[in-house]
């Protein structure tokens, strides 16, 4: 643990500050302060946030140089400097938004860069229905009638990266060479073979096949759709 994050801790714990008073004067999650802390994240763009929500000097915190201000004159610095803060947003995590069509390759719901934007999701709520963590977690929006009533064209779905047993059954976003295909998978009891199919049943299903043989990116956790 080095750099910015271990004086975050520092200053942190010298004003008797927790991870999550401290994330929601800043505007982010529990878990960024946590990453930056542990050193797993190496610094932030919202450096000026924690040290108003500090009372540091931003150049001590950023680089180091100078000294760290006693607690007494940081908590007097952190009441008088503005806390230009959007607390809600502690509460929630962004995850990021694939489009179906132009997702390609084993990481294609891992490579943000490639994302078309970000879904704000409660984090409390995240953890109501996965334990995985939440850098594992996607969205994507459905592309096509194939998964129609269920999933519409450009409805979105959340997906949880880390479920990949295709034994269990449900809905999976699947790779075919280099296209993602949104499929349920079920499994046959006696043996252990499954069946991926279309929810529309204009599209021929595939049954009788070998799940070690299938590349699942991710399992269907959550739908949202627009009502017509």
């Amino acid at each position: 643990m080095s750099g910015v994050g271990t004086r975050i801790k520092k200053a942190r714990e010298a004003l008797g500050m927790t991870q999550v008073s401290l994330a929601r004067a800043v505007g982010v999650s529990q878990q960024a302060v946590m990453e930056l802390e542990s050193g797993r994240a190496k610094g932030t763009k919202h450096g000026a946030k924690f040290a108003r929500a500090l009372g540091q000097d931003p150049l001590w915190l950023e680089t180091g140089d100078g000294r760290i201000r006693e607690p007494a004159k940081a908590k007097r610095q952190a009441r008088t400097e503005p806390q230009e803060t959007v607390p809600e947003l502690a509460d929630y995590e962004r995850i990021p938004l694939f489009d179906m069509r132009l997702a390609t390759g084993r990481t294609a719901l891992a490579d943000t860069a490639n994302a078309m934007g970000f879904e704000l999701f409660a984090s409390a709520w995240l953890r109501q229905v996965t334990s995985s963590p939440f850098s594992q977690l996607a969205a994507v929006a459905m592309s096509g009638d194939s998964m129609e009533p269920t999933l519409g064209h450009g409805d979105h779905a959340l997906v949880d990266t880390a479920q990949l047993n295709l034994r269990r059954e449900g809905i999976y976003v699947l790779r075919l060479e280099d296209t993602l295909l949104i499929r349920r998978v079920t499994m046959h009891p006696a043996t252990k073979r499954v069946t991926i199919a279309a929810d529309n049943e204009r599209y021929q299903p595939y049954a009788d096949l070998d799940p070690d043989a299938l590349e699942a990116l991710g399992r269907v956790i959550w739908i949202g759709r627009t009502l017509g």
